[in-house]
């Protein structure tokens, strides 16, 4: 029997057919977010094509796990919140349950990417995981003993939306100095958009006032790997406010392994030394000597890969 593993971004949807520990099939398309029943269509819309796929390879799929960006009700399979897309008070497990007649579970994507690199990835074999998705914003996940701990009401581990400077920038959540405010993808280009307001010369700040809306923070890594001293700057500023994060991870959870994955970590190479130097020199020494932090080993198929672990426990 297999499964499929969907990871629904406000971007762009993925899905796998997971088949006796191997990808058989791998399906890519762009969000609809124009409203929550366009973002259902195009659930169903992969679901169906990944099980079409399924029986062209003579493979019976007996389940489906969905990862969402959002807060997720997991007991009923039901997307409360999302912020990149409008899914609210919405039914996904009954859903697809009903379209297609077979299990699903349904949680939120940073959970599901934990998940995978608990048990297939660079936290294999950790007892104790928490896991953080740095991108445009920060997600986070934690596996205790190989199963993901959600909190009394699905919203556990929203680890971007620690306050690690309580007079920092304001938050999307509308806090101040929260992680993701600060070592975010959104962060980071935030950043290059104030400096581009200054007199400052760079490559970087040329590229960003040539098409600020074209502009993406991993283009920050880019120039920082060509020597632009402010690109190295701004990676530094926010390595350093995640170490800062990490540390209160450490003394508070006392992992085996912190891991990351993420389209940010293109740029983590200059955020690296920054992060780990404040972890070394903030964190309870018991703990921080116990836990690795460790990059991702899954790739972009974290999430798809997490999402088809969950649908192995709806079957």
């Amino acid at each position: 029997m297999a499964v499929l593993g969907i990871d629904l971004g406000g971007t762009k949807t993925a899905g796998i057919i997971y088949h006796q520990g191997e990808v058989v099939e791998r399906y890519l398309s762009t969000t609809d977010i124009a409203s929550s029943e366009t973002v259902i269509q195009g659930i169903l819309s992969a679901c169906a094509s990944l099980l079409e796929s399924a029986r062209a390879h003579g493979v019976k799929v007996d389940s489906i796990g969905l990862g969402i960006a959002g807060f997720i009700d997991f007991e009923r399979g039901v997307v409360t919140e999302a912020p990149n897309h409008p899914l609210h008070e919405t039914p996904v497990r009954d859903i697809l349950q009903e379209s297609f007649d077979i299990p699903v579970a349904v949680d939120n994507d940073a959970n599901v990417a934990a998940l995978a690199e608990a048990r297939l990835g660079a936290g294999k074999g950790s007892r104790y995981l928490v896991h953080l998705t740095l991108g445009t914003g920060i997600g986070g996940g934690i596996v205790i003993d190989g199963e993901v701990y959600r909190g009394a009401q699905g919203a556990a581990a929203e680890l971007g939306h620690m306050i690690i400077d309580e007079n920092g920038p304001i938050c999307n959540c509308g806090a101040r100095g929260c992680l993701e405010a600060l070592a975010s993808g959104v962060a980071i280009y935030k950043r290059v958009e104030e400096l581009s307001w200054t007199k400052k010369r760079s490559p970087m700040l040329d590229e960003f006032r040539a098409d600020p809306l074209s502009f993406r923070a991993e283009a920050v890594g880019r120039h920082a790997s060509e020597g632009d001293g402010l690109a190295l700057s701004i990676l530094r500023d926010a390595g350093k406010h995640l170490g800062v994060g990490i540390t209160s991870i450490i003394n508070i959870f006392n992992p085996d392994a912190v891991t990351l994955s993420g389209g940010l970590l293109g740029c983590f190479p200059f955020m690296e030394e920054e992060m780990r130097m404040t972890i070394d020199g903030m964190a309870i020494p018991i703990s921080r000597k116990h836990a690795r932090i460790l990059t991702t080993t899954l790739g972009e198929d974290g999430g798809t890969l997490g999402a088809a672990l969950l649908a192995l426990s709806a079957r």
